[in-house]
């Protein structure tokens, strides 16, 4: 139901009682004045005739001067006088012996010696007072339809002047719900509902706000969302689908990894040459971080695979010897002397079941330097070496879990593994 309805039909009976009951009140008011008027009319009529004492032809003149139906003089011989007070009185309404009503004023007349010699009497018709009564009562019924008449053009204004603003609110209220956020309501009265709109507006402009920001935020994640898939994606071709690929009896190759979430390029390969007995491996890792450094890393990679930027390592199966060119210093363990041994002059005799670890700067900047990268394998490596390949990966990829769940990961950890299989 409408608010413009609910104020018709609530106020409107009770404004319509309240005149209804008032018009009464006064109406019977105005009738016990009217009658009360008309009684002072007659008692002044009949004592104004009693004192002239007129003989009865010149009291009929004046009926109309007095306003009084009938003038008259009763004897004092007059049989009814007997029943009839002898001083100034009004009789209440009565009908007469034609059927009329009438009321009936007495006034005594006395002559000059103080005696009463007869009754000055004086009629009013009531049908006089029902007309009066009736002209009044019309005056008293149109002013109350005109007063109701304009009470309901009245509220029905109010209700207008309230209900339209609030349909604003309602259509602008939708409007929002239907998506058009941003939409605003321009209401300036009643002051209620002007802090309602002007509330109503703030609220479509905070969430046109936070929609717009959540559609760029949501953009924005998608296409970070879609770069990192495509980093990973990248980081397999370059990592561990080289390592899966590799078909080599030269070396085993096991790879440890940790993305952080800005994850950084790190490039294996392992080129064929024209000998048979030289197995090689190459190592590059990106400059910038994300899907863009990654590209760049294997552009320049296919561009010059020589590039002093990239870490070269050369096994020579014949020799048993490893050649190391580069940036990325590998550690090499003895599985013999149970130490990792280093290389003077970039070259490294190697005999079966050794282990050769290469790593990328993530992994030293994590543990803050070579020593306790170094350390870190030592510990694992004395225990686990003898075990192989797969025991002893398994136990540094623990190792480094366990380090990482303590630290928050801010970049890549990339730690490969090779044995020595067939020197």
């Amino acid at each position: 139901m409408k608010i413009r309805t609910r104020l018709l039909l609530f106020l409107l009976p009770t404004l319509i009682g309240s005149i209804a009951l008032v018009s009464t009140l006064l109406a019977y008011n105005w009738y016990g004045e009217i009658v009360e008027g008309f009684r002072t009319r007659l008692k002044s009529a009949v004592v104004s005739a009693a004192i002239m004492n007129l003989p009865e032809e010149q009291l009929q003149r004046l009926r109309e001067p007095l306003s009084v139906t009938a003038l008259y003089i009763v004897p004092i011989h007059s049989p009814k006088i007997a029943s009839i007070p002898k001083d100034v009185h009004i009789t209440p309404i009565y009908k007469s012996e034609n059927g009329e009503k009438l009321m009936t004023g007495y006034a005594p007349i006395f002559d000059q010696n103080g005696h009463l010699m007869a009754l000055m009497a004086a009629d009013i018709n009531v049908n006089l007072i029902d007309k009066k009564f009736q002209e009044s009562l019309f005056l008293i019924i149109f002013s109350s339809g005109f007063t109701i008449l304009m009470m309901v053009l009245t509220l029905f204004f109010i209700a207008n002047k309230i209900s339209g603003p609030v349909q604003k609110l309602n259509n602008s209220a939708l409007a929002i719900a239907a998506g058009q956020y941003g939409e605003s309501v321009d209401v300036t009265e009643p002051k209620e509902i002007a802090d309602l709109a002007n509330t109503l507006n703030t609220m479509s402009e905070c969430l046109h706000e936070n929609i717009n920001r959540l559609k760029e935020n949501s953009l924005l994640r998608e296409r970070m969302y879609g770069e990192y898939e495509c980093a990973m994606l990248l980081q397999h071709m370059m990592l561990q689908k080289n390592i899966d690929d590799c078909r080599s009896d030269a070396v085993a190759v096991k790879s440890i990894t940790f993305f952080s979430e800005s994850p950084r390029g790190f490039l294996l390969d392992f080129p064929k040459g024209e000998r048979a007995d030289l197995f090689q491996i190459h190592l590059a890792e990106a400059e910038e971080e994300g899907f863009e450094g990654m590209y760049q890393l294997l552009t320049q990679y296919k561009l010059s695979k020589e590039s002093h930027t990239h870490t070269s390592l050369s096994l020579d199966q014949a020799a048993s010897l490893l050649q190391i060119k580069g940036p990325h210093l590998p550690l090499f363990w003895s599985l013999d002397e149970r130490k990792f041994l280093e290389s003077s002059d970039g070259s490294l005799k190697v005999d079966s079941g050794d282990y050769l670890f290469l790593f990328n700067q993530g992994l030293l900047r994590f543990y803050k330097g070579h020593q306790k990268v170094s350390e870190l394998l030592s510990k694992v490596l004395k225990v686990f070496a003898s075990d192989g390949l797969e025991t002893t990966s398994n136990m540094l990829q623990k190792e480094l879990a366990f380090a990482t769940k303590r630290k928050d990961l801010e970049e890549d950890i990339h730690l490969l593994c090779f044995q020595i299989l067939n020197p």
